[in-house]
């Protein structure tokens, strides 16, 4: 989301360096982890979030994909397939109407999150905080700067 955002707003340099920097920050971050121990960081970041090993989570949950994993047969498959078809529809809309203010960039942001937290096979119900707090920080900035400027926000954030 942002580097569409970027894109939209800056262009496609400004684009590729924050791409640049982000995938180079992630590397550096994460890539001491893999390389330590490369099976068991495979089955603790890919595999259990997928619902792909035999140990189940504690926390069980009442959202979709877990429900799926737990109760219908193949339910791991259907729920992974709905995930990427979620992730597939929320990199369409970017590349069919990317967002132009930091608001629905945000939006979009808490949307794509919730689906995947929805649909991810091991997953807890507490991780849902995350896009509706996103949803509701984008939501009241945009409101608080409105009042602040008497302008619309998307005014606001397109100087």
């Amino acid at each position: 989301m942002a580097l569409a955002l970027v894109a939209v707003r800056q262009g496609g340099r400004p684009a590729l360096r924050c791409a640049g920097v982000g995938l180079g920050t992630g590397t550096a971050v994460v890539l001491p982890f893999a390389l330590t121990d490369p099976a068991g960081f495979f089955r603790n970041v890919v595999a259990f979030p997928f619902g792909l090993t035999a140990t189940d989570s504690p926390a069980g949950s009442p959202l979709p994909g877990r429900l799926l994993a737990a109760h219908v047969p193949g339910g791991t498959v259907i729920a992974l397939a709905l995930l990427t078809v979620g992730a597939l529809l929320t990199g369409a809309s970017l590349a069919v109407r990317p967002p132009g203010t930091l608001r629905a960039a945000a939006g979009r942001l808490a949307l794509g999150l919730g689906l995947a937290t929805a649909l991810m096979p091991a997953t807890r119900f507490g991780y849902l905080v995350y896009p509706l707090l996103l949803a509701a920080l984008a939501h009241g900035a945009a409101r608080r700067d409105s009042e602040v400027t008497g302008r619309p926000v998307e005014r606001t954030l397109a100087r």
